[in-house]
């Protein structure tokens, strides 16, 4: 049976998450303490975990009890991404029919162009522009998409812990990027744009203004692409050795 693992105790499951093939800023911000939730068969000596943060992401050994008690108390709708493929047996057969395969892939930062970077920030067309997100823009720009910021556990600790950046047109912001988790290490990209805005640089500019953000303040970036348009965006800012692997879609 699995124990929830308290902030300060989580680095003893760093051992089990260290080949993990995705959601590297994810598993990072969970087991820092700084965000989600963790949980073990045994906090002090670990051989299967859980963190859940948006994702659930299971590591260890998948043969056990435990792991099946674990994946048996997945929520009926839940994305799941595994350590490595020992778990796919056990999940199909826990879910079967229910459980779909889905190809995710993961980047590496690459050596970055500054010049190219401003260009793309640069670029923006006439009655667009380019900010950086505070209190009072906080709440617009969760109405673009709330996977911006719904890992935070309020808007103002998204402003007070988070980073984002936005597009503004006409007095609502139409695309953005954010810190979907953040650890004092590294940061997880989120990319969002209204589907009316799409194609016009807009997704570039805030990925530009985060990228500079992190190189800044000296924090590894973490990309997951979960599509072709994320991936081709991802190439273009300069990310590189694209890795794919399987994540799992529960579904009732």
């Amino acid at each position: 049976m699995l124990a929830e693992v308290p902030p300060a105790e989580r680095k003893k499951l760093r051992p089990l998450f260290a080949r993990f093939p995705g959601l590297h800023g994810c598993v990072d911000a969970a087991l820092e303490g700084a965000m989600g939730t963790a949980w073990a068969d045994e906090p002090s000596r670990p051989f299967v975990a859980l963190l859940h943060l948006d994702f659930h992401l299971f590591a260890g050994a998948p043969d056990s009890q435990a792991a099946e008690e674990a994946v048996r108390s997945l929520p009926s709708r839940a994305t799941v991404v595994a350590s490595d493929e020992g778990w796919d047996p056990l999940l199909r057969r826990v879910w079967g029919v229910r459980l779909k395969t889905r190809t995710r892939v993961a980047f590496s930062p690459g050596r970055w162009d500054q010049a190219r970077l401003r260009g793309f920030r640069e670029a923006l067309p006439e009655g667009f522009a380019l900010k950086r997100i505070t209190a009072a823009d906080a709440a617009r720009f969760a109405e673009l998409a709330d996977s911006l910021v719904y890992n935070f556990s309020s808007l103002e600790e998204f402003v007070a812990r988070g980073v984002g950046f936005g597009v503004e047109h006409e007095g609502r912001f139409v695309s953005g990027c954010s810190s979907f988790a953040l650890s004092s290490r590294s940061l997880e990209f989120e990319i969002q744009t209204h589907p009316n805005f799409q194609r016009r640089g807009l997704a570039s500019a805030t990925a530009a203004a985060m990228i500079e953000h992190c190189l800044d303040h000296g924090l590894e970036l973490c990309w997951d692409a979960h599509n072709d348009i994320s991936a081709a965006l991802a190439t273009k800012l300069g990310f590189v050795d694209p890795a794919p692997y399987a994540a799992y879609e529960l579904r009732a």
